[in-house]
């Protein structure tokens, strides 16, 4: 008996206890006891010596990004991640098809459906960028990059919202683009040896 009333007192100790820490924290939310509310509160950035200035560093690696215009699909970038964060779908076009050149006057082959980029993946390692031949995937971010205000805070309450997507044809260009193109009419000669044959 004096062991089931002591399990009762404890449990109600134990509750109010739990309750009074509960409502210090409440009545005491405004004296930095309890969690920052982010993102409407902010703890301010460490001051730290990192070797650059900090008027013009962006302090953290923020995303990968990605410039379709000069991608060739190789996919050499998906290739290198070792999470697998980055998926390209392409397509072979006929031969002769124009898809424009890459700022370094690389004429493009392959047409480039899909390139997506799940950042909720990706760790930062920075191995993608390396292998492309076109430097048009990169980190943003570092002493070669503009400042940006919030270059930590790319944060997302949709994780779908974290899945980058770059590629920009339709559905519309991709029928064009891998169309077979036209017969070319029949010459003069070959009509005349159809027709001797025809006549024969």
């Amino acid at each position: 008996m004096a062991e089931y009333l002591h399990g009762i007192w404890a449990t109600l100790s134990t509750m109010f206890i739990g309750l009074g820490i509960t409502w210090k924290h409440m009545m005491r939310i405004r004296k930095g006891n309890v969690t920052l509310q982010y993102p409407e509160e902010k703890w301010p950035r460490p001051e730290r010596n990192i070797g650059f200035d900090f008027s013009n560093y962006n302090v953290i690696r923020s995303r990968l990004h990605q410039s379709i215009d000069d991608c060739i699909g190789c996919m050499k970038c998906a290739r290198a991640c070792p999470v697998d964060c980055i998926t390209i779908e392409i397509v072979k076009v006929p031969k002769g098809t124009d898809l424009g050149t890459t700022s370094n006057d690389t004429k493009k082959r392959l047409l480039v459906k899909r390139f997506d980029i799940d950042m909720s993946e990706c760790m930062y390692c920075n191995l993608c960028t390396y292998p492309c031949p076109e430097s048009c995937i990169f980190m943003t971010g570092g002493p070669n990059s503009e400042k940006h205000p919030l270059d930590y805070e790319f944060s997302e309450y949709n994780r779908e919202n974290l899945i980058y997507k770059y590629a920009t044809v339709t559905p519309e260009e991709i029928e064009r683009l891998t169309a077979p193109p036209p017969e070319p009419p029949p010459t003069t000669e070959k009509k005349m040896s159809e027709g001797e044959v025809s006549n024969g």
